[in-house]
């Protein structure tokens, strides 16, 4: 393409041209009809689905590294209470997972793994759906432009046909019955322009969707397998110690990493 020959005759590079006439953008719009406005309103939510898409699915907003160490760190302590604390600053689907998962805890002293386990997977099950939801705005929007634009095509040509089965032959013998038919393909045009690319921005997130939930599935599991190591030596010591608690436990030197608070992963006064 001469981009100086394109500048000196005035073409826009968004311009159709079409033998020795040019149509601008507005202009195949306003030949499309009133189905091109659907179509444009479903563009501008596309794109606003995919910038939402791009910030709700970063790694930040669905696990941030930090919070994983310090989730786990705060369980090998038994400090529930400040796993809560932590989790409830924290905006993302992990920490609302862990929320829930010590919320639980911190109701039910008693909960074994199981029960603890049942509602990390019910909220885990209700963040990943939430995931999928907005990407799946996408996929609809890929399905129903091409839809509007075939729709409009067929207005078109009914309108066309109209003209002939009403008497209009004149139009026919000079040609101007393809003017139309051009005109009504606009519609197809536009739907597929905006279909094409959402279909492809789902494939997208989607793939990113599925990874995401993968390392948040592997960092919950992990947390969990924590807090049933803590609740499997909280009942040995229990069991086999006459009720051993921390208040019974002599005093620990803060410098021995080899403490017996450390070995149980119970908290330091």
């Amino acid at each position: 393409m001469n981009f100086v020959l394109l500048a000196q005759t005035g073409t826009s590079l968004t311009d159709f041209v079409a033998g020795d006439k040019s149509y601008s953008i507005i202009e195949l719009f306003n030949m499309g009809g009133f189905i091109m406005w659907p179509i444009l309103v479903l563009s501008i939510i596309a794109v606003l689905v995919f910038v939402l898409s791009l910030v709700t699915t970063s790694s930040r907003a669905v696990m941030p590294l930090g919070l994983v160490e310090k989730t786990e760190s705060l369980i090998r302590k038994r400090d529930i209470k400040s796993l809560v604390s932590t989790c409830t600053n924290e905006d993302s689907c992990f920490s609302r997972i862990m929320l829930a998962t010590a919320d639980f805890i911190e109701r039910n002293r008693d909960a074994g793994i199981d029960e603890i386990r049942e509602v990390a997977s019910a909220e885990g099950a209700r963040q990943a759906s939430m995931l999928t939801r907005e990407i799946s705005w996408l996929s609809d929007i890929g399905a129903i432009a091409p839809m509007l634009g075939l729709l409009g095509t067929v207005v078109g040509m009914m309108r066309t046909f109209f003209e002939i089965s009403n008497g209009n032959f004149e139009g026919v013998k000079q040609m101007e019955m393809a003017g139309g038919v051009a005109e009504a393909l606009i519609t197809t045009a536009g739907g597929l322009m905006l279909g094409i690319p959402a279909l492809l921005s789902y494939v997208y997130f989607r793939s990113r969707v599925n990874k995401r939930i993968g390392d948040l599935e592997a960092a919950v599991t992990h947390n969990l397998t924590a807090i049933s190591i803590q609740i499997q030596r909280r009942r040995y010591y229990h069991d086999n110690g006459k009720g051993i608690t921390e208040e019974n436990l002599p005093a620990a030197d803060m410098n021995d990493p080899v403490s017996v608070r450390d070995v149980r992963g119970m908290p330091r006064k």
